[in-house]
């Protein structure tokens, strides 16, 4: 069986998920919950990597390699925001060489007041991507895919604040409008390659 072969036909494939289930998770408690029943930490890179990042702290200590991967990934490459709000947290405690393991992470909420309801779902959120299965040595892997998936949306962006300009800002400058887009592309592509250079 070759990898296509096993890919669904479109008559084959399960109904869209609704755009409700794919409202970000600070909306509101509902969206949380209806994004939960369409979603997979599991398969979700962005999920396995704050998995492989936590469970890695058992493999000795802050490594170099969990370093680099905080220094160079940003709360910005992550899609959801649940997720985000996570990462930022992990990426503070291994800057600060501080134990980043589950337990430590759950901690480091508990402590900034976020063990009430209001960040119910969030917690909910950080159980599932403890649970999500990935090895601590795989944080890498997670991290180009995350890495690429970022660099791959912000051309969403990047379109869409062109159309944005097309019908707002004089003529003059729209090509430095567009330059400036490009420089930033650019930016984040040499970010990619010299990430996966380094691995």
């Amino acid at each position: 069986m070759t990898p296509l072969s096993a890919v669904p036909s479109p008559a084959d494939e399960p109904a869209r998920i609704p755009v409700r289930g794919l409202v970000s998770v600070d909306d509101d408690v509902a969206a949380v919950d209806d994004w939960s029943a369409a979603h997979l930490p599991a398969t979700d890179p962005e999920a396995l990597l704050l998995c492989a990042l936590m469970w890695s702290a058992h493999t000795g200590g802050v490594s170099t390699e969990d370093q680099r991967i905080t220094a160079i990934v940003t709360g910005d490459d992550f899609d959801t925001v649940a997720y985000r709000r996570l990462f930022v947290v992990i990426a503070a405690l291994v800057a600060a060489g501080e134990p980043y393991d589950p337990a430590s992470v759950t901690a480091a909420f508990m402590r900034s007041g976020s063990g009430g309801a209001k960040d119910a779902p969030l917690l909910r959120r950080l159980n599932e991507v403890i649970t999500a299965g990935a090895d601590g040595f795989t944080a890498t892997h997670y991290a180009d895919i995350v890495l690429s998936q970022s660099y791959r949306r912000s051309y969403r962006t990047v379109a869409a604040a062109i159309v944005q300009a097309a019908e707002e800002l004089p003529e003059e400058y729209l090509f430095d409008h567009l330059v400036e887009y490009g420089r930033a592309q650019r930016a984040l592509w040499k970010r990619l390659n010299a990430f996966r250079g380094q691995q």
